[in-house]
């Protein structure tokens, strides 16, 4: 099996390079199943009902949230309706049993969990991702494949929630940064990388405008948020799953930056 992560979608440029490159990235690696974190993708915070429904259409299987899940009110409305849509499951406004979204594969489930990070992060009270996950693993099957999108700040986090589950789980990706790291890995069947990157402006800062963001910097202020309009690049990792021991057996970054090919 093999598993398309692609990371946070930031902005209008990002859903363009989302539309333009998804369909093209599932033929040249044979994918089976795709998760998109979309927790960027409505102006820069949040994601709302008009753009999940288009993630869909793309041939999108699951999507994952962020700290700015709730960033835009209207898709609170809209919860039962979002059935492939994964919010953070330690998140304060996160309804019960929403935070994970399970698929039938030959007979296997894959259960594919989002949690926040708790260094450095958003201010509200959120629940510790280890004590949230060593809940959810007391209630389902050892067989059962498990990915997370462990969407948090520091790498040494992430590298610790890895460490400690890799066991129990077939991939832990790392989200937030929107920098891509160099330090994938297998380790005892579960795939691994501190952050997947982003789909979003290329010639930006993180996403956002750049001028913006040296004014903010250099006199202190705080501005409303805006997306960088360049052209995106694309960032994310294939994983692969052996179809006996649903365990993985390989991880490979993708980066496509302007003007690239795959």
């Amino acid at each position: 099996m093999k598993i398309l992560f692609l990371a946070d979608v930031v902005g209008k440029s990002g859903r363009a390079a989302l539309s333009k490159y998804l369909p093209l990235l599932k033929q040249e690696y044979q994918i089976d199943f795709v998760i998109v974190n979309g927790e960027n993708s409505a102006h820069g915070k949040g994601i709302t009902m008009r753009i999940y429904n288009a993630f869909k259409t793309y041939g999108v299987d699951c999507i994952t949230l962020g700290n700015h899940a709730f960033s835009k009110r209207e898709i609170l409305d809209h919860l039962d309706e979002c059935a492939d849509l994964a919010y953070p499951n330690n998140h304060p406004l996160t309804p019960a049993h929403q935070g994970i979204r399970t698929y039938g594969f030959d007979g296997v489930k894959l259960h594919v969990v989002n949690v926040l990070g708790k260094s450095f992060m958003s201010p509200e009270p959120v629940v510790s991702p280890f004590e949230l996950m060593d809940q959810f693993l007391s209630t389902i099957s050892s067989e059962d494949m498990v990915f997370v999108d462990f969407h948090g700040e520091t790498t040494a986090e992430k590298r610790a929630f890895f460490e400690c589950y890799k066991q129990n789980c077939i991939a832990v990706v790392g989200t937030h940064t929107h920098v891509q790291t160099a330090d994938e890995m297998v380790d005892e069947g579960c795939a691994f990388i501190s952050d997947a990157g982003m789909v979003g402006p290329y010639q930006s800062v993180l996403g956002r405008e750049i001028k913006q963001c040296i004014i903010m910097m250099k006199e202190n202020v705080s501005l409303r948020y805006r997306v960088s309009e360049a052209e995106a690049m694309v960032c994310g990792v294939v994983i692969t799953t052996d179809d006996t021991t649903h365990r993985a057996i390989a991880i490979e970054r993708i980066q496509i930056r302007p003007g690239e090919s795959l």
